[in-house]
């Protein structure tokens, strides 16, 4: 709450916003200016600086901020999307789509220096967390607070979506954790047998270097070394989302893996009659994989397929929902769990570190740009040798239950 005191003939309206306490003075014997402004600065739920307070109750006092009429934010969006090239061309066009959907949608006939947090952005963030998963709302909120930020100081004094002072957070709504699924041996074999044809060997290769499902599909025959005594493959492009090929994720990403013997033998199945161009892992039509396609015709089928069991189909198995369903029964013949793609790069990561390698092996092995992302990922497949501390807990809780 604002707070306002006399001073002689004058009253000073005081509160705190982006760190900085506030002061505004305004010449008596009439109270009448201080109280507007307290009641302007209240309603503006204290996010403005002191020179917006004299522009909009004194626009004669010379502290007053005067400012040229801001754009629409539609036209502000427009002209920092032309202007944002420090990204890839995906991230521009996904910064593209979030903004000229819902941003614009939502907020485009509002100018930017109007736009403030207690009259538009709160509401506006309660209606996307009705719409959207939390990962999505976060999304919205980043890439508009930076279309934002760069708003400052030409057309607004702050950043509307900026942290609160003193606050926690923005109020974003947070995301559930991943349920990340491993499979173990004997899952993963009977996942490999229901895949069709075209995409067993790209299964098999997941779980076999624990790349990515872009990188998988841009892959080409040169980027594949099985001479020698150390068989590998080079990470040097990815298929992109839009359907595109490009550099991989981070300078991370372009790495060397080195391959098992077992999978090396995929890779020379693979490889027969290609030439250098040609791509790994190619849709039987021969051209690249659209991922979208590769998703629902090969791998939900297969994950569908594991998932049911010879004795205990569904019922009624001529119609659609039975056709996408799985099993009820508790057999341990048939999947019980329904893992996406990427949990393969998972499964492969929990076998190296049930095999004891090197933290800094498998950042490196996964392109992970920092190892604290391979940490926070994997960490708690790490064996933190309970077993041994239990014994002593063990035989003092023997000796204190009762006889």
């Amino acid at each position: 709450m604002a707070s306002m005191t006399r001073r002689n003939t004058s009253f000073c309206l005081r509160w705190r916003y982006a760190g900085r306490l506030q002061c505004c003075t305004f010449r008596g014997p009439s109270p009448a200016k201080a109280l507007a402004a307290k009641q302007y600065v209240e309603a503006q739920a204290h996010q403005l600086f002191s020179a917006a307070v004299y522009a909009a109750i004194d626009p004669g006092s010379p502290k007053a901020q005067h400012r040229p009429q801001s754009p629409l934010l539609r036209d502000w969006i427009e002209r920092w999307l032309a202007l944002k090239i420090d990204v890839s061309p995906t991230t521009h066009a996904e910064y593209t789509r979030l903004l000229r959907h819902r941003v614009v949608r939502d907020l485009g006939d509002l100018r930017v220096g109007d736009i403030s947090r207690h009259a538009h952005l709160d509401s506006w963030k309660a209606a996307l967390a009705a719409e959207l998963m939390p990962a999505g709302v976060r999304k919205h909120w980043a890439v508009l607070s930076e279309v934002m930020r760069d708003a400052v100081p030409q057309w607004r004094p702050d950043n509307p979506l900026q942290r609160p002072y003193g606050h926690r957070g923005n109020g974003l709504p947070r995301p559930a954790p991943c349920q990340v699924c491993l499979l173990s041996r004997a899952q993963a074999r009977l996942l490999i047998d229901c895949c069709a044809p075209p995409a067993r060997g790209l299964v098999v290769a997941a779980l076999g270097t624990g790349m990515r499902l872009g990188e998988l599909l841009g892959l080409r025959a040169v980027d594949v070394c099985l001479r020698g005594q150390a068989p590998s493959v080079r990470v040097t492009q990815v298929l992109h989302r839009g359907g595109g090929f490009g550099p991989p994720k981070t300078p991370a990403s372009r790495r060397t893996i080195t391959l098992a013997a077992s999978t090396a033998a995929v890779f020379a199945e693979l490889l027969e009659d290609k030439l250098p161009d040609h791509p790994v892992f190619a849709a039987p039509n021969g051209r690249p994989w659209t991922v979208s396609n590769l998703r629902q015709r090969y791998w939900q089928p297969a994950v569908i397929a594991a998932q049911r069991c010879p004795q205990h189909l569904p019922a009624n198995p001529s119609s659609w929902s039975s056709r996408t369903s799985a099993s009820t029964c508790g057999c341990p013949e048939r999947l019980h769990t329904r893992p996406r793609f990427h949990d393969l790069r998972h499964s492969h990561v929990a076998r190296l570190i049930a095999a004891g390698w090197d933290f800094y092996m498998i950042q490196l092995r996964l392109g992970h740009a920092s190892i604290r992302t391979t940490f926070d990922t994997y960490g708690h497949l790490l064996p933190h040798g309970e077993h041994d501390r239990l014994t002593a807990l063990d035989a003092w809780l023997a000796g204190a239950s009762p006889k």
